[in-house]
């Protein structure tokens, strides 16, 4: 349908105005600041490693405690395994290398309604894990690092919560018998002084306490 040339010339002078995009970059420049010092606060260390095998080993020298222990944790669908370099192993019984195999026991869940309770199941015995690594950490007491590797389809609650079982030491371990998970669970932090201001008061006083550390550097490994 034709137009009239009035109509015409006044489309033709129409102009839009320019998009205001101020506000759309004043949150980026906020939102990605932000975003890469989220980043900083984990570091996580990648490294492929051949994780010493199982085996008696001998002790070779005076020294070999000085060496490093080279303790990993492998996480699998069946369970935990612990190793060590074998200069190390002669050290403990045999039993502090065997596989600590998934058990029926008591564990938190949540019922129909949601509410947390106890029940009885199939887990990741976390509590026996502790209680070998803090058994490690006596007799290596200088000793801060572990190797942490899994499968490739363990779920990551798993993985973390394997290194909550070797990052700090807790109250009122060892933990056994069929509540070890439970009481695991509840257990809480064994607190020592700091050797500086930890609650930000400026000042170094009673009140300055953290957890007592086991193994605190996390090291993720592949293992071949």
């Amino acid at each position: 349908m034709a137009r009239k040339p009035s109509e015409a010339s006044h489309r033709k002078s129409e102009k839009f105005d320019d998009l205001n995009l101020t506000p759309i970059m004043s949150m980026l420049v906020i939102l990605i600041p932000m975003l890469l010092a989220m980043f900083n606060f984990f570091e996580v260390k990648v490294q492929a490693v051949a994780a010493p095998k199982l085996g008696s080993g001998t002790t070779k020298s005076g020294d070999d405690k000085e060496k490093p222990l080279n303790l990993t944790v492998l996480i699998s669908k069946t369970g935990f395994a612990i190793k060590l370099q074998d200069e190390h192993q002669s050290a403990f019984p045999p039993t502090m290398f065997a596989p600590i195999s998934k058990d029926v026991i008591l564990h938190e869940g949540t019922d129909a309604s949601g509410a947390t309770t106890e029940m009885q199941g199939e887990e990741y015995d976390y509590a026996t894990l502790y209680d070998r690594l803090e058994e490690l950490k006596a007799k290596f007491d200088k000793e801060s690092t572990i190797n942490i590797a899994a499968e490739m389809d363990i779920p990551w609650h798993v993985v973390a919560r394997t290194i909550d079982a070797a990052r700090v030491k807790l109250v009122g371990g060892p933990f056994q018998g069929e509540r070890r998970l439970l009481d695991y669970s509840h257990a809480k932090p064994e607190m020592v002084p700091c050797k500086q201001d930890c609650n930000g008061d400026a000042e170094l006083t009673a009140d300055d306490v953290e957890p007592k550390e086991m193994f605190p550097r996390v090291v993720f490994v592949v293992a071949e």
